[in-house]
């Protein structure tokens, strides 16, 4: 039973080229067709043969009873005898008889019909004997099967006998076989031809389709500029036009989206792009960890650089600040002029999201100061950050209008942890009391001083605490990837 099942899925996925399926579906049709006027043009070979004969036989059986008519009133017996003898000496004939009106045989020579199959007068009318033109009969003696004709010998209306003329049926059956072998031979050529034609035809029709084939192929690996060259004037060479443009097309939709996810957060772009036709404005409730990471004297900088200067160091920092972001598993928001919103646990759901923003967060500190290291020792001036984290319940989701929409998060949490950037000296990370009771924070986190600090926003001051840290444990790891940044920014 597993055999037979194994055979069936095996005989399923099987796959059979179109370019064969076609030869045979041609070739079908060709030996179809071949065979059958085959046998039609046999049929017809054979009926004009036996026309043929009929015809010489009939017509040697009136010049035989032409002969005999004056020696059958004559009753000349031993004229007839000569008569036959003679005629049966031609080697087309294989014997002659005369015979009396009341069914008697005069005169024979060579293979004439039994008695029995020749008709009597005493037996049946003279119309009747009349219209009995042909006796096909076999001579166990010889082994062949022969046909004899007769002819009726007629003076002013009066039958005075028939002749016979017998032949043999050894020619039209060698000609049938003639006929049969050249008709076959013919037809076995028609079907060669036509089976070589059926895989040439087939050959140039699976081509194109197997060049759609490998552009599909190569359109799934992502190789959007892949394009069929062949031109055909037929369907196919459409369907490679509609292809082409269909490659197109799908280029232009992935340059889209590149240039799309380089405006918004790539997992937030992979959300609305999976979900386009459900993206509406309105959001949901999440608890979610956000990050603020302020310049610190970016006013007095700007009027110490010029702004393709500044431009060139904001593009610097900040690809190094998305680039890590996407490393912890946070979500670069937006930039805020010289400030980085970082989310966390959003759009993407992340149990561990207070840990993953306090640890990206060292790992930022420890990043400056490595750039700034690189800075200074190429004259130029060093950027420090003022870092805010907070966690808490806001809402995430699509604000603005509908012509225009911006993906974001709103809430108390979230302008909590803008006012604790705004408090953090540079260098500095500050975090509110509600991060230190999330999951792994209190054991992977080193914290430092406690500050009750008063906020923008605020009616009574807010418990905020400064991280120094990760424990020793998380240090090689954290070293390896800012090694990563930088060897990667480097060579980019």
């Amino acid at each position: 039973m597993a055999s037979g099942n194994f055979v069936t899925r095996a005989w399923r996925n099987l796959r059979i080229p179109i370019g064969y399926k076609l030869a045979f579906a041609i070739t079908l049709l060709i030996t179809s067709a071949m065979s059958l006027l085959g046998l039609l043009l046999i049929d017809r070979q054979g009926v004009l043969l036996r026309a043929d004969i009929a015809r010489f036989g009939h017509t040697v059986a009136n010049q035989v009873a032409d002969s005999a008519k004056e020696l059958v009133l004559a009753k000349d017996e031993l004229g007839l005898k000569v008569l036959v003898t003679n005629l049966t000496r031609n080697e087309n004939i294989n014997g002659t008889a005369i015979i009396s009106a009341n069914g008697e045989i005069l005169a024979r020579s060579g293979l004439v019909p039994p008695e029995n199959e020749i008709p009597h007068t005493r037996s049946v009318e003279q119309s009747e004997i009349a219209d009995i033109h042909e006796i096909e009969w076999y001579a166990p003696e010889e082994g062949i099967y022969l046909i004899s004709f007769i002819s009726p010998i007629h003076f002013q209306d009066v039958t005075l006998g028939y002749s016979l003329a017998t032949f043999s049926r050894q020619s039209l059956v060698q000609s049938l076989q003639e006929s049969v072998r050249l008709v076959v031979s013919i037809t076995l050529a028609m079907i060669l031809l036509g089976v070589g034609g059926a895989f040439v035809l087939g050959g140039r029709i699976a081509r194109p389709v197997r060049q759609l084939i490998a552009a599909s192929r190569e359109i799934k690996a992502g190789n959007y500029e892949y394009r069929i060259k062949e031109q055909r004037s037929d369907e196919l060479g459409q369907l490679m036009v509609a292809f082409n443009e269909m490659a197109q097309g799908l280029r232009k939709k992935v340059q889209v989206e590149q240039a799309f996810s380089r405006f918004v957060p790539e997992s937030v772009a992979r959300h609305m792009l999976s979900n386009i036709e459900q993206v509406k404005l309105g959001g949901e409730t999440v608890t979610a960890s956000v990050l603020f990471a302020d310049i610190v004297g970016y006013t007095s900088l700007s009027e110490k650089l010029s702004a393709a200067e500044i431009a060139e160091l904001l593009n610097e920092y900040f690809s190094y600040i998305a680039e890590a972001a996407k490393m912890c598993g946070g979500t670069l928001d937006k930039y805020v002029g010289d400030c980085a919103m970082i989310l966390f646990g959003v759009p993407e759901h992340d149990p561990k999201h207070a840990f993953h923003a306090l640890y990206f967060a060292v790992l930022l500190k420890n990043l400056i100061e490595r750039l700034n290291t690189q800075r200074m020792w190429t004259g130029k001036i060093p950027i420090q950050f003022s870092i805010g984290v907070n966690c808490g319940s806001m809402l995430a989701g699509t604000m603005g209008s509908k012509s225009r929409m911006q993906y974001t998060v709103l809430g108390d949490a979230v302008n909590l942890a803008s006012r604790l950037s705004g408090v953090a000296e540079a260098g500095e990370i500050i975090i509110s009391e509600g991060m230190l009771q999330q999951p792994m924070v209190g054991d992977c986190v080193e914290i430092g001083g406690y500050q009750s600090v008063a906020v923008r926003g605020k009616d009574k001051p807010v418990a905020t605490y400064r991280v120094d840290g990760v424990v020793a444990a998380l240090h090689p790891r954290m070293q390896e990837q800012i090694d990563s940044l930088l060897s990667r920014r480097l060579a980019g």
